[in-house]
């Protein structure tokens, strides 16, 4: 058995990625348990621990410590191999760590150190260098770069490099759980540019305000949708011109997939990331992304021309210039999701070396 092990859970749709996990050793049957804060409502997935990334600091150092307690009793009276999805090797994933030991430990680094939006590094380096020397025993990364920084940084244990996991959710629309403003949001008589997921600096919500502010002095005739919980209040309180519709919140899944389903054009204007869960939803709904030109999107894009397209630079400025040549009809490039891309894309996925990494000893 493989116990899947994630701590964000649906606080920033990471269970869409645990499903894609599941669903693709499980066609090569492979057992796998998901074990995280929520449950799902087939009941097939029910929350081990509680979700402690809500309610006030005593509240979340409770629940924090219930979920440790919880876990621990778990691992000791469940044997089999534990993969621990880490986002930046934070105090929370390193708590998780120890108490499952080096003993049939892998760790998906999804993150090699947090990416917190500003300019220094992680003030904890050099302890998470020797953390993952000394801690996790093989790793699994969804990006070539990552991987070859944990070498760089000398980490001798096992690795393996896996692209991001094809996402296999469903696309069922229950229009009971879109709300109106979902619906409203999208313009059928316009071009949509969707700009998804938690708002942060890293992901580039201040570049595609200030690309905001250019395009209302150009009479832009597009639309675009902001979606997403917006905890740092990066944009909350702006106001914004008709053609930028905002929903602040937390998105459902039938709301997620509303959105993909009708919008032509995805933003990715990241500044850092090591691998997106979202470019994963673009090539599952045959979105095609405005990347931004960062290493990750680069080699995308190098691999799967296709896909989208890369704004150079990564500025405002670039990508106001980049969506209004898309309205007028000036941009190139063929058809997006051809065959060949597609075919190249599926065959990188093929998980039958993930799985014997999984099982070697």
């Amino acid at each position: 058995m493989i116990y899947l092990v994630d701590t964000i859970g649906t606080e920033t749709g990471m269970h869409l990625y645990d499903q894609s996990f599941c669903n693709t050793l499980q066609a090569k049957g492979v057992a796998v348990r998901v074990l995280s804060n929520y449950s799902t409502t087939d009941g097939r997935q029910k929350a081990l621990f509680p979700n402690f990334y809500h309610g006030g600091k005593l509240l979340m150092m409770v629940k924090f410590a219930w979920a440790l307690f919880v876990f621990a009793l778990f691992r000791l009276s469940h044997s089999g191999t534990y993969v621990y999805q880490s986002f930046g090797l934070r105090l929370i994933d390193q708590f998780f760590i120890r108490i499952i030991g080096r003993k049939n430990l892998f760790v998906i680094v999804h993150d090699i150190f947090e990416i917190t939006g500003t300019n220094g590094e992680d003030v904890r380096k050099a302890q998470k260098i020797a953390f993952y020397q000394s801690h996790i025993p093989a790793i699994i990364c969804h990006s070539e770069n990552a991987l070859q920084t944990l070498h760089d940084f000398g980490y001798q244990g096992r690795s393996i490099y896996y692209p991001h996991f094809s996402y296999e959710f469903s696309k069922e629309i229950n229009p009971h759980e879109v709300a109106p403003e979902i619906k409203e949001a999208v313009k059928t008589d316009k071009i949509n540019f969707l700009f998804f997921g938690q708002l942060r600096q890293t992901k580039g919500i201040t570049i595609l305000q200030k690309a905001i502010d250019i395009l209302k002095q150009k009479d832009f005739a597009g639309n675009i949708i902001i979606a997403g919980m917006d905890k740092e209040h990066f944009i909350d309180e702006t106001q914004q011109p008709p053609f930028v519709q905002s929903i602040l919140r937390y998105i459902t899944d039938s709301e997620l997939n509303h959105l993909f389903s009708s919008c032509q054009y995805v933003l990715l204007p990241y500044t850092e990331i090591y691998q997106s869960g979202v470019l994963e939803v673009v090539i599952y709904f045959r979105c095609p992304a405005l990347m931004s030109d960062i290493p990750y999107f680069n080699q995308m894009i190098d691999q799967f021309p296709s896909f989208g397209h890369l704004c150079h630079p990564n500025t405002p400025e670039a990508l106001a210039e980049l969506m209004n040549r898309i309205i007028k009809g000036n941009v190139t490039g063929g058809k997006y999701f051809v065959e060949k891309d597609i075919a190249k894309y599926n065959e990188l996925h093929e998980p039958s070396r993930l799985i014997s990494f999984l099982k070697a000893e």
